[in-house]
């Protein structure tokens, strides 16, 4: 069974790792042949550590447990004429944040990164040190000459702190969902495609390098990819999504979820 909204199911927000991962791998297949032979599209993933102050962001590749070798006092104290052994402490990180994102490499140029597709996650969006790292890896490519996609199909955090925000959008332009393209030889300039919750999401087009076409990227099959490999026909339509929809949009999502389905 298929999502009955015709274009981002906003009931799909809610369950966003799930989607995320799996959009990533299909976004990666479906550029992977349309690419020139020189070129290959790769997927990429960092776990982040939020810090606290000024402090950087920490990565890594994978789970992490930082152990302690020491001496406990108050153990040796309570039990002197008994023999002990000093405690191993082991301290995890809880609940990393993972940046996942795709580079389009060229492989005939000792693998450099010449477009960025990222898709963004709440931590991307929302004030923090999240935000902060990815707003620097921005910064990066644009050092770098790389090319990037943005691709934000959350409604929720608001694109406050991001490089190109709801402030720079037209009023009688602004829609939930926006995908932003900055080509890498033009580091100052963003496109913005502004994309309605009543709508197909629609095909983007992807810049590589200067000296090569542009290929699009159709983003509605995939996302309707990513409902069924998710086992997504289980969603409540009866209850609110996660954010919930407001004014017309509730009215008019009420309407569409009790037609039947295909």
């Amino acid at each position: 069974m298929h999502s009955p909204f015709p274009g981002m199911d906003p009931y799909l927000e809610a369950r966003w790792s799930d989607v995320h991962v799996t959009l990533i791998a299909l976004v990666k297949e479906a550029l992977q042949s349309r690419l020139p032979p020189d070129l290959r599209a790769r997927s990429e993933e960092r776990v982040l550590l939020e810090t606290i102050d000024d402090e950087p962001t920490q990565s890594y590749r994978s789970d992490v447990a930082v152990i302690e070798i020491g001496h406990d006092h108050q153990t040796s104290q309570s039990a002197a004429a008994v023999a002990t052994i000093d405690p191993i402490k082991v301290k995890f990180h809880n609940s990393p944040e993972v940046d996942r994102f795709i580079h389009i490499i060229d492989v005939a140029n000792g693998n450099r990164v010449v477009t960025a597709i990222e898709i963004l996650s709440p931590g991307n969006k929302a004030a923090g040190r999240l935000n902060k790292d990815y707003m620097k890896k921005l910064a990066d490519y644009g050092r770098g000459e790389v090319s990037v996609v943005e691709v934000d199909l959350l409604r929720d955090p608001a694109r406050t702190w991001l490089w190109v925000n709801d402030k720079d959008i037209p009023a009688n332009r602004r829609q939930p969902y926006m995908v932003c393209i900055r080509r890498g030889w033009a580091p100052d300039e963003w496109l913005a495609f502004p994309i309605s919750l009543r709508t197909s999401l629609p095909s983007i087009p992807v810049p590589l390098r200067q000296t090569d076409a542009v290929i699009s990227l159709d983003l509605q099959p995939l996302i309707e990819r990513v409902y069924v490999a998710g086992g997504h026909d289980d969603i409540d339509y009866a209850k609110p999504s996660v954010p919930p929809l407001n004014g017309e949009d509730a009215l008019w999502a009420a309407e569409l979820v009790k037609a039947p389905r295909r």
